[in-house]
């Protein structure tokens, strides 16, 4: 197991592939001429050590570097075939790459797990040595390693689902829903997406049948899983389509508090104004208690008023195979009576004015305001509608822990910065 900042998880105490390439690298590469033997030595919990008759050849010899006690850094592209033959051998079965960049990439994967790597020429005896060394131990343990490597931890602006119906129940309509009988009342079918002829629903199938009865064809609608649906790049279009509705009527709830939804397929809310223009809100934090925050700004007077609102563009997205709601904060600008939006060539004007204040640490506060004030305090909110409950969606952000190599924990290097 290696220990890291955040998480810990479970690792070979040695990236399987880095071995491969030394164990290939000792036979595509010794001398043969030579009669010694090549050795691996382990120190369990420390290093495996690889020795080779050898050495180098003499076309890298006279191109890299020598420390005092024979120790080099390989550069990237340099590389030499002692043993051609075996090298075709080992490059067809796919043991190895023709460029020859074995070491290199040794070299990485090793720094990639929290260990490291070290390769050795002794010009004198005619013999490599390579030295891969497991991440430390933790606290003295030997099941343990402490992870060294810098790694940066990045907030997506995406809250993750972590509920869904495993089932989509899709019906098939003998009409469309315009010609509908007065008995059948779509109000009592919770949410669903139509599609041509037919409705696609979280909702059961028996329950959507019995509703519809009416104007269903039951031999020709199905209940399906939603792994077959995700399969399909057509379906899951639909699927997303119906999670996005299902978003939005949970946003619906929110009108007492000001927040409406555009009109038109923009996929976006803002607070509107109240009749006196501004609006003011007050939301808990994990940290703070009664926080006001005026979501609604006046930017003028007179008959030239105009307001600055609050808002969120959303849209469902899969990351790695799993759904998750993408907010993304934007400020709509509004008309005197700060519902209406401001002409779309006057809204982008303003909104590239104040693009200067979108700073990282203002961002990021603004993701903790609506994940907060969407879920209600809560840690996650319950985006079903009628007869679907499993349809739930946590209000932390994702997060991601990225190693990023060629940074440094070394104090002298503390002022080093992540691109």
């Amino acid at each position: 197991m290696v220990k890291k900042r955040r998480q810990h998880s479970d690792e070979t105490a040695y990236p399987p592939r880095a071995l491969v390439e030394l164990l290939v690298n000792m036979l595509v590469h010794r001398d043969y001429e030579n009669l010694e033997k090549s050795s691996i030595e382990i120190s369990p919990g420390s290093e495996i050590v690889f020795s080779n008759p050898g050495g180098l050849t003499q076309k890298l010899a006279g191109k890299v570097i020598l420390e005092d006690n024979g120790r080099f850094t390989l550069p990237e592209g340099l590389t030499d075939q002692r043993n051609p033959s075996l090298c075709d051998i080992f490059f067809g079965i796919s043991a190895m790459e023709r460029a020859g960049s074995g070491l290199v990439d040794v070299n990485q994967l090793m720094q990639l797990c929290g260990g490291g790597s070290a390769f050795y020429h002794n010009k004198s005896e005619s013999r490599f040595r390579a030295v891969v060394a497991q991440p430390q131990s933790s606290a003295g343990s030997r099941l343990i390693a402490r992870s060294d490597v810098p790694t940066g931890l990045y907030m997506l602006n995406v809250l993750p689902f972590t509920v869904i119906p495993e089932r989509v129940s899709i019906i098939k309509l003998t009409c469309p829903l315009s010609e509908r009988p007065s008995t059948v009342d779509l109000t009592k079918c919770g949410t669903f997406v139509r599609r041509d002829l037919e409705l696609w629903s979280f909702v059961p199938l028996p329950i959507l049948a019995t509703l519809l009865s009416p104007i269903v064809d039951k031999k020709n609608s199905r209940s399906v899983l939603r792994k077959e649906i995700e399969a399909s790049a057509d379906s899951k279009r639909v699927l997303s389509w119906l999670l996005r509705n299902h978003v939005e009527y949970h946003f619906v709830g929110f009108e007492e508090d000001g927040l409406i939804l555009e009109q038109g397929r923009k996929h976006r809310a803002y607070f509107a104004g109240t009749q006196r223009g501004e609006r003011t809100i007050i939301w808990n934090s994990a940290l703070r208690r009664g926080i006001k925050r005026e979501v609604v700004k006046r930017r003028a007077e007179g008959p030239r008023a105009w307001f600055e609102n609050e808002g969120f563009g959303y849209e469902i997205v899969d990351i790695g195979g799993v759904w998750c709601l993408r907010i993304k904060p934007f400020y709509m600008f509004t008309k005197r009576d700060a519902v209406t939006p401001l002409p779309a060539f006057t809204r982008a004007a303003k909104a590239t004015r104040r693009i200067k204040f979108d700073r990282n640490k203002n961002v990021e506060a603004d993701l903790a305001f609506w994940a907060t004030f969407l879920g209600r305090g809560a840690e996650t909110m319950n985006v079903g509608d009628l007869h679907v409950d499993d349809l739930v969606i946590t209000t932390e952000f994702l997060t991601v822990e990225v190693p990023e190599i060629g940074l440094s924990n070394d104090p002298e290097l503390k002022n080093r910065m992540s691109a």
